[in-house]
């Protein structure tokens, strides 16, 4: 999707917490893929919230974009990282939807809705005593069910054209 939209981004920041652990698999992912596609990336940690501000602005000039998966830290501070990444012109793509209409440009995200559902089915389940929590299997979305996100209102600010995306 990066690449539809912004076919010139040559480097690629990767903002996420060191704390998280859920981040880094995402982030090996993502590193993994740039690999296949030839793009540089550099990281970009916090360890806290308060240190977001500085780690963004330290990444302005030094990449094309902003990548942050689905990492609890940088989603509370996504509306800081994205008048950040506004005021700089830099693109700030996210890992699911909460984030991307906080602050970031564009993003591939499950649908809440669609996982709630199977949350519920799964609790109606164990309260109807039909199934217990540990025998339950994880229930997963399917890859089919991603929805693209797009924020007008960045893209705007920015200059970009989303509608890449619309196909």
């Amino acid at each position: 999707m990066m690449q539809k939209v912004l076919p010139n981004v040559k480097k690629v920041g990767l903002l996420y917490c060191t704390a998280e652990s859920n981040s880094d698999v995402q982030i090996k992912a993502a590193k993994k893929e740039l690999d296949k596609l030839g793009l540089e990336y550099t990281d970009f940690t916090v360890s806290s919230s308060n240190e977001i501000q500085s780690v963004v602005e330290s990444a302005v000039g030094k990449v094309d974009a902003l990548y942050s998966p689905t990492d609890n830290t940088i989603a509370a501070g996504a509306s800081q990282v994205g008048q950040i990444c506004k005021e700089n012109k830099l693109p700030f793509v996210t890992g699911e939807e909460g984030m991307c209409k906080a602050g970031g440009l564009f993003t591939l995200s499950i649908n809440y809705e669609d996982l709630g559902y199977a949350a519920g089915e799964m609790a109606v389940k164990i309260l109807k005593g039909e199934a217990k929590p540990e025998d339950m299997p994880i229930k997963h979305l399917s890859s089919k069910d991603l929805v693209v996100v797009k924020n007008d209102e960045m893209a705007e600010a920015l200059g970009i054209d989303l509608s890449a995306l619309d196909e």
